[in-house]
């Protein structure tokens, strides 16, 4: 019997549920991009959120902050996220993952530019909070997007390699901070009033990696699954295939799958377009609260803030409890340094400089008057 080239021979396509149809897409180099990808996302979201640790102790003498500004800074990123995280939620369901995505990734990464040219500390505070509220949608949704891309076996595994890039994220905030600080260059930049030092860059340098993962989550196609839930059949099916051709290295057709159709029913939301748009997040986000889901809600809730509350909470303080500590022992000595001592003399240096900041700007304008009256007595 003569012998049959692929795209010549008859192959036997069968109806599958999606979980099987991604199954026999393999396990190859697109999940791989896909992780490399996703854990990407995840990792500029720890910089962006957390990289004011390292950017406060540094930028403090240029922004005039206090100690109490500081304390804004450095939790004012997570505000952010906390006030859109569930909008975006919705949106990614509402209008799919992979525009929000990008649309999180560009637009913080573009905020942190501006704010690294920024000379008022009330706008910085105002452009990392902005900064936050976006890079949120990223935090919200990343899960979802990797996992749709798996089936049930690799889907566990592949959430917590996603996982994994936190610790990147976190080990890139103190390298670059360690490349970057300690260089002692300075230029004056005339168009913003400022002098642009290395802190500056150092927040550039945090703002890029989320510009890399963003053009890394264009070449990817939107979720296979959301798509699917939305009817769009067809274009399931051609990622499926394509993923099957890039992890197995076969010809498309090959691909024995040609209907596709969801594990789990899903509700058509087309029929509510015409709902208002807060009623619609209100209709959907109740649900959480319904008896059979209310306490696995507030766990969950708990556990998420018992998490960020313990590993989060010291590392962002710590470069500034660090620098508290060198300068107090440079007045008291090494021997009689302590936690508290340095923070009580970080708020005495802080009161100082404030009263000394306002005698400066009090004593200015009071000469620019008695110029402005000399200049009117001569004319």
């Amino acid at each position: 019997m003569a012998s049959h080239s692929p795209d010549v021979m008859t192959i036997e396509r069968a109806q599958k549920s999606f979980n099987e149809a991604v199954s026999l897409t393999g396990y190859g180099k697109y999940n791989i991009f896909v992780l490399l990808a996703t854990g990407g996302c995840l990792m500029c979201v720890i910089i962006e959120t957390m990289n004011m640790s390292f950017i406060i102790p540094a930028a403090q003498c240029d922004l005039h902050l206090t100690l109490s500004e500081k304390g804004i800074l450095v939790s004012i990123s997570f505000l952010g996220v906390i006030t859109t995280s569930h909008f975006w939620g919705f949106m990614a369901d509402y209008r799919g993952r992979r525009n929000i995505l990008i649309l999180s990734l560009i637009t913080s990464s573009i905020l942190s530019i501006i704010g690294s040219v920024i000379p008022w500390a009330w706008l910085f505070i105002l452009l990392r909070y902005i900064n936050g509220a976006f890079i949120g949608g990223a935090s919200s949704i990343i899960y979802a997007f990797a996992g749709e891309f798996h089936d049930d076996y690799y889907r566990p595994k592949v959430i917590s390699w996603v996982s994994a890039f936190v610790a990147l994220g976190q080990m890139y905030i103190p390298g670059m901070a360690w490349a970057i600080l300690s260089q002692k260059w300075e230029f004056p930049v005339d168009a913003f009033g400022i002098t642009f030092r290395p802190w500056r860059l150092l927040i550039i340098a945090y703002a890029l990696p989320s510009l890399i993962v963003a053009a890394m989550m264009s070449i990817l196609p939107e979720s296979p699954k959301f798509l699917l839930a939305k009817g769009k059949h067809d274009h399931t099916i051609k990622i499926l295939r394509k993923m099957f051709v890039i992890n197995t290295g076969k010809n498309s057709i090959e691909y024995p799958v040609c209907t596709v159709f969801l594990d789990e029913f899903v509700t058509e939301q087309s029929t509510e377009k015409k709902t208002n748009f807060f009623k619609l997040i209100w209709k959907q986000s109740v649900l959480l609260f319904k008896k059979e889901f209310r306490l696995k809600t507030i766990l969950i809730c708990y556990l998420q803030f018992g998490v960020f509350l313990s590993a989060s909470a010291l590392a962002l303080w710590f470069p500034q409890i660090l620098n508290s500590l060198s300068k107090f022992a440079q007045t008291v000595g090494n021997a009689n340094v302590t936690l508290c001592g340095s923070i009580m003399n970080e708020e005495v240096s802080q009161t100082k400089y404030s009263k000394f900041l306002l005698a400066y700007k009090g004593n200015f304008w009071r000469s620019y008057d008695s110029r402005i009256d000399d200049v009117s007595i001569m004319a």
